[in-house]
């Protein structure tokens, strides 16, 4: 798997893009869970984890409920 470097500040934007996404659509209480939700969560929780400098750790694709 190839590996690539960014900066801090540039993965924070993409967090707060992925949490604010999360909130209009993922977080919706009214409907049921869609594909989209759940790639939302996941990639969100993948960019916590890099953030976090824990970017092996596993990811499941249901994320967080």
């Amino acid at each position: 798997m190839e590996e690539i470097t960014i900066y801090k500040f540039q993965l924070e934007t993409i967090i707060e893009a992925l949490r604010l996404t999360k909130n209009i659509y993922v977080n919706r209480k009214d409907k049921v869970e869609t594909c989209y939700d759940r790639q939302v969560k996941q990639a969100y929780l993948f960019a916590e984890n890099a953030l976090k400098n824990e970017k092996d750790n596993k990811v499941s694709y249901m994320g967080n409920k």
